[in-house]
């Protein structure tokens, strides 16, 4: 089983509670995560499929994407 933790912490004690949490015998990875980086796992995944043109992106003109954006 696998759980992702959320734990904001201040600067000064990043380090400490990174060291404490590696101490503990059943967490395998401790791994801090800049605010603007992407985690979900779908949204990198159409990322990577998009990168590797294995999919297109759809045309999409600026009235319909005002309609999208108005629904």
């Amino acid at each position: 089983m696998k759980y992702i933790l959320e734990i904001e912490v201040a600067g000064g004690e990043a380090t400490f509670v990174e060291k404490f949490l590696k101490n503990i015998s059943f967490v395998k990875k401790v791994k801090a995560v800049a605010s603007n980086e992407i985690t979900n796992p779908a949204i990198l995944q159409s990322i990577e499929a998009y990168e590797n043109g294995s999919v297109k992106p759809t045309p999409l003109n600026l009235a319909e994407l005002k309609s999208m954006i108005n629904a």
